[in-house]
């Protein structure tokens, strides 16, 4: 397939399609898979690109291949073409979704806006979240995925979650996005990270 040269920064908008975990055997959730699926109804829509945000796992060893590379995988196969799709597989939570992409790719370029795709049990937090390491420079916008039978179990966390990131976050400010980046690289399950 032959892609186009045009840069993350030549899109209005950007797309953030976060992962939903990977099943034992490495393959994506139904919840991963949902999401992509729900992103791929944008790129009909609308000129924008995606990034795919998403880890190799958090077992030992890691899986081969990505939440953010199923993401991508899954969003060529319903037509979104590759040179659209911008991959970030370090993260491993929503505080690191965030921080990890506004730090590869957003911290570059002029604010734009973001839409979040996520699951409906995932979303405040993922808009609060996004908000605290972007700052009010960048609209932020949600496009809900639909739910699967694997949500319920999760939604209940949510509120603990965002509080753990907020006391993360204590003592930055809004748009500081190494600092904050850096907080995240400093947590444990980043300074031990290995990968097979």
């Amino acid at each position: 397939m032959t892609e186009s040269a045009r840069p993350l920064a030549g899109y209005h908008e950007i797309a953030v399609v976060i992962g939903a975990g990977l099943e034992e055997d490495g393959s994506p959730t139904k919840t991963t898979l949902a999401r992509a699926d729900a992103a791929a109804t944008l790129a009909a829509e609308r000129d924008i690109a995606f990034i795919t945000s998403g880890s190799h796992g958090v077992g030992q060893p890691a899986h081969a291949r990505s939440e953010a590379y199923h993401l991508a995988e899954r969003l060529t196969t319903k037509g979104v073409p590759r040179s659209r799709i911008f991959l970030e597989d370090e993260s491993r939570d929503t505080l690191a979704n965030a921080a990890f992409v506004s730090e590869r790719y957003l911290a570059g370029i002029a604010p734009r806006p973001i839409v979040v795709v996520t699951s409906p049990f995932h979303m405040a937090r993922s808009l609060a979240i996004f908000a605290l390491v972007l700052g009010p420079s960048w609209p932020l916008e949600g496009h809900l995925a639909p739910r699967t039978g694997q949500d319920e179990a999760r939604e209940a966390t949510e509120e603990l979650f965002l509080g753990h990131a907020r006391a993360l976050l204590e003592g930055t400010t809004p748009g500081e996005i190494a600092r904050i980046a850096a907080h995240v690289r400093a947590k444990p399950e980043y300074r031990t990270r290995g990968r097979a």
